[in-house]
């Protein structure tokens, strides 16, 4: 049986009080994520934010004494469901703050890093899921039904910060078992992130490494695995003045280095 605690009085003055130096309530502002009327985007916001320290869902503390004096569940899935909530500029926003943080209080000469890897969500049980697709999970090495879930992080080699992210379905049609909807202003975020969700994995590595870098990110390298190591999207990133460290695969090509045609099982060709 799962222990569920509330927050103690001074767990919340501590959250209250990160809350105040990173300014969510003005971030949230600035993304265009407010209401009109009821509890306050930011009161709606920390109250989610808060299920992670006390262990619970939204349908279990909906069953807890605590039920009355909370919204109900519409509000807090019309809240977060928003097609127009620019909830990857509060994202950005709200890491950068931490990242200019996290600068002030380490050397200069420390290497910063932008660090880029996927996973697969998987959601075996869904049918009608927007953009549900066959993907494939190169932990399993079999395909199954899900998104996988590009992730651009930050890192000076001692803190990690995330700052963007990507769900991508797949290019193929005949992959997909549901399309998006019909009936969706193309002018909402929740359409472009859609749309985003069908593009091909290299060109969104490139589009979350621009968006970073346009909001005010900065590092000396990239970070990436074997699948991403890869000559064209290298020779993007590097016409980008962004140095590459990935992992390349031990496969038959060869690499030109100090004149010299080399591969990675063969020191000399």
């Amino acid at each position: 049986m799962v222990q569920h605690n509330s927050l103690s009085e001074k767990g919340e003055e501590r959250i209250s009080a990160v809350f105040s130096t990173l300014q969510i309530g003005l971030l949230l502002r600035k993304a265009g994520i407010s209401k009109s009327f009821g509890l306050s985007s930011l009161a709606i916001f920390r109250l989610i934010f808060t299920l992670v320290f006390e262990g619970r869902n939204w349908f279990r503390l909906l069953g807890s004494d605590r039920r009355q004096s909370l919204p109900s569940k519409d509000v807090v899935y019309r809240f977060l469901n928003h097609p127009r909530f620019a909830w990857r500029r509060f994202l950005h926003a709200l890491s950068l703050k931490i990242v200019q943080h996290f600068d002030s209080l380490t050397s200069q000469s420390r290497v910063r890093a932008f660090i880029i890897d996927d996973s697969v969500l998987r959601r075996d049980r869904s049918k009608k899921a927007e953009l549900l697709a066959r993907v494939f999970d190169h932990t399993t090495g079999r395909y199954t039904r899900g998104y996988n879930m590009l992730t651009l992080g930050w890192s000076d080699g001692f803190s990690f910060v995330p700052t963007d992210f990507v769900m991508l379905s797949s290019t193929r049609l005949s992959k997909r078992f549901c399309e998006m909807k019909v009936r969706l202003s193309k002018r909402t975020q929740g359409y472009k992130r859609r749309i985003e969700a069908l593009s091909r994995k290299p060109n969104a590595v490139v589009a979350l490494l621009n968006r970073a870098i346009a909001a005010g990110f900065s590092a000396d390298v990239v970070l990436m695995d074997s699948w991403f190591t890869q000559a064209p999207l290298l020779r993007e990133l590097m016409a980008k003045g962004l140095h590459v460290i990935g992992m390349a695969k031990a496969l038959k090509q060869r690499y030109r280095f100090d004149g010299k045609s080399l591969t990675l099982n063969v020191n000399r060709q």
